[in-house]
């Protein structure tokens, strides 16, 4: 069959391997509903497809990079398959008043995961002026150590 039109498929062992994620988290993901492997073949046993690929390196970039919860993680990833749509969509037309509608639609869908990703960059902004403002009393408080006595 022709590689075009046939996806690669892979086991888990193999999409672990592919993520850095281990076969135990990647069953979890799917318990939670996070992902949903392309394929079950014979014996129950998955099948994970490029899509499926990028899935997980986004599970695991939101949750290792960025820090969201696994709740914040699944509200973001709700929007990702009718991000995607609405992408194909847009490229499967010219017309642009169709496009515009497109683009309407894909807005607020982008603007809710902007104001996710924005609500946790703002924790982590607060926790890095609290630590910065605790190494300035630090050398604050060497400096003063270190200044010969008055007297």
């Amino acid at each position: 069959m022709d590689q075009l039109l046939a996806p690669r498929l892979r086991r888990i062992g193999e999409a672990a391997e592919a993520t850095g994620l281990t076969q135990r988290t990647i069953r979890y993901y799917e318990e939670l509903g996070l992902l949903k492997p392309a394929a079950h073949v014979s014996g129950g046993n998955r099948r994970y497809d490029d899509e499926d690929l990028e899935r997980l390196t986004l599970i695991r970039q939101l949750k290792d990079v960025v820090g969201l919860s696994l709740a914040d993680i699944h509200t973001f990833l709700e929007t990702e398959a009718e991000r995607r749509s609405l992408s194909e969509q847009y490229h499967a037309t010219t017309d642009p008043a169709r496009r515009a509608e497109v683009l309407d639609r894909a807005e607020p869908i982008l603007r809710r995961r902007v104001e996710l990703l924005e609500r946790k960059l703002s924790a982590v902004q607060g926790l890095l002026d609290e630590e910065r403002a605790r190494l300035r009393r630090v050398a604050v408080l060497r400096g003063s150590l270190r200044a010969p006595a008055l007297g």
